[in-house]
């Protein structure tokens, strides 16, 4: 039986973020993941460090999302030469592009209404014609069917995969235990510890954290908490490799380092099927096509599915037992983006204590308070 001052449960980005924090804390840290990569949220990531239009009805999220991007370039490179791994982070800023007016509108009405909602009345974010969205992507010439776009200064993007990878190092190399192929099964809690049944023996410690995914909703409750989630389908797709022609994100659209185009534009609830879908592939190329035709001759070298995770309004879910104090619940569907919040505010959080401004607004308690009313 291994004894820790932190277990945390989840190896995606999220677990591993906040692991890293942890770990910083010099306190001893284990991290097991169930491992396999079906339901995986990490691999359906886009790598997207996205900012424009989240948080509609939710400020402080909007806020949040905000201040994860200007942390990003020096948490990247802390993490790159702490590592040596290159994470491949651009910040050019991002594009959402609209087909049709509308699109526009709506993606018109959407920025009004996060005005509106922010504390000075303002939104780094603004919409764009047509022609000024042309002049950004000097080297694509857009569909007939592009009436224009939002852009914001703060979005981003990077390989997500080298991300976890560069994540795992750094807990790896800094002493943390890393247990991969290893599922819960059972959370027992007594005398202020946990003992936690895996299959692959049994682990305890005086604080967990759960940062399961899609497991978030079991697992909670063996803890007094009832922390629900449930499972987003999300389909890529990956063309072959050409010139660099994509010279920053397009919400759904991105081009690679390696000059592969990767399209990820579902969102599909359909439980924990993660089968690929012939006609939306053939749907989400057409997008494309019609955003870009000079894409059309591109062939799609790989499809694959997998599930992301959310919550029911799509917010974060930070939350600590009652029933079994240190236990946390750490959940959300904008784990890329929020890595830098997770491993230096979210630990600070769990080992000390020390609460972001407003971070009642991502409690479970939310919930009730929309029952009531």
């Amino acid at each position: 039986m291994e004894h820790s001052d932190f277990l945390v449960v989840g190896g995606g980005v999220i677990g591993s973020a906040v692991a890293c924090g942890l770990l910083h804390k010099k306190c001893s840290v284990t991290l097991l993941d169930a491992g396999g990569d079906a339901f995986n949220a990490s691999l359906a990531n886009f790598g997207l460090v996205w900012v424009q239009g989240k948080g509609q009805g939710s400020r402080r999220y909007a806020e949040w999302c905000h201040e994860a991007s200007e942390l990003f370039p020096e948490y990247v490179r802390q993490l790159e030469t702490e590592t040596g791994i290159d994470l491949a982070y651009r910040k050019p800023g991002g594009l959402v592009l609209c087909h049709g007016e509308e699109e526009y509108q709506k993606r018109e009405k959407v920025l009004e209404r996060l005005r509106n909602e922010s504390r000075h009345g303002s939104y780094d974010c603004h919409m764009l014609d047509r022609a000024d969205v042309q002049k950004m992507l000097p080297n694509l010439t857009l569909g007939p069917g592009i009436t224009g776009g939002s852009y914001s200064a703060h979005d981003g993007y990077l390989n997500p995969l080298a991300l976890l990878k560069a994540l795992h190092m750094s807990f790896t190399q800094g002493g943390g235990h890393f247990c991969s192929g290893t599922a819960v099964t059972n959370i027992g809690y007594q005398h202020g510890r946990f003992l936690v049944t895996t299959n692959s023996g049994e682990f305890t410690a005086e604080k967990i954290v759960l940062a399961a995914g899609n497991a978030m909703t079991r697992l909670s409750r063996m803890v007094g908490m009832d922390v629900q989630v449930h499972p987003e389908q999300g389909q890529l797709m990956v063309t072959e490799r050409t010139r660099p022609t994509l010279s920053m994100p397009i919400s759904g659209i991105q081009q690679t380092a390696e000059g592969s185009f990767i399209v990820g534009l579902s969102n599909r609830n359909v439980g924990f099927n993660t089968d690929t879908d012939t006609r939306l592939m053939k749907q989400m190329a057409q997008r494309v096509v019609n955003a870009f035709p000079a894409l059309a001759c591109l062939k799609i070298v790989r499809s694959w599915s997998s599930l992301r995770v959310l919550t029911a309004d799509g917010l974060p879910i930070y939350q600590q037992s009652e029933r079994c104090p240190g236990a946390y619940a750490v959940t959300a569907h904008s784990g890329v983006t929020l890595a830098p919040q997770h491993q230096i505010h979210i630990a600070d959080w769990i080992a000390e204590g020390v609460q972001p401004e407003e971070f009642e607004r991502f409690s479970t308690r939310r919930f009730d308070v929309e029952k009531t009313a």
